[in-house]
């Protein structure tokens, strides 16, 4: 990458001879070349960071055309009240390495993606064929459709209070942004159970 100096000079070598070329400092053609030389060094600027724009990971100045293209924030992110730039550039990156295999490697690698370490696990009754350390799962187990993902991460956790309405949960905890996305993800007869493995505070 060339410096508007760099530039200064190339054009200062290029001007024709004769003395109405001849170039002085402060003078209405040293700043005019002057000028000519930092555009052109903002433009060399420019195309060093056409790879870098190519990269939704490291893009800045055409984002927000990534953003439209990819449909982001999708109704997940839009729900939050003000979602902030590197939400939305997770989501995007999210939904560009998402290969939608539907697969419990899948699904791990999506967590990973949005910053959490999970495992996915299925669910069936208990028999005596299990180990001990299994969940008591009744028969009725063996038929529904449901997926559990794991997360190893602390989760902040809010319980009921006065100035809570009666239609509002005992509870909340959890990453909803993570598990709105998930269950965007999951097949539409799937139910996704979370659980966070971790110290709740």
């Amino acid at each position: 990458m060339f410096s508007a100096d760099d530039y200064d000079k190339a054009l200062d070598r290029l001007l024709p001879r004769g003395p109405i070329w001849r170039r002085t400092p402060g003078s209405v053609l040293d700043s005019i070349l002057h000028a000519i030389a930092l555009e052109l060094a903002r433009v060399d600027a420019q195309a060093d960071r056409v790879l870098e724009e190519a990269d939704p990971r490291t893009s800045f100045d055409l984002l927000q055309q990534w953003f439209t293209d990819w449909g982001i924030p999708s109704a997940c992110l839009a729900a939050l009240a003000d979602p902030t730039l590197e939400e939305k550039r997770r989501e995007l990156i999210t939904k560009i390495t998402s290969s939608r295999s539907l697969t419990a490697q899948f699904f791990r690698d999506v967590a990973e993606t949005l910053g959490y370490e999970a495992d996915i696990v299925t669910y069936s009754a208990f028999t005596v064929k299990d180990t001990a350390d299994k969940a008591l799962f009744g028969t009725e187990w063996n038929t529904a459709y449901a997926m559990g993902i794991t997360v190893r991460a602390s989760s902040e956790q809010r319980l009921f209070n006065t100035t809570w309405t009666v239609d509002q949960p005992l509870a909340v905890w959890g990453d909803r942004l993570f598990e709105c996305l998930m269950r965007e993800l999951v097949p539409a007869h799937v139910t996704a159970i979370f659980e966070y493995k971790g110290e709740t505070r």
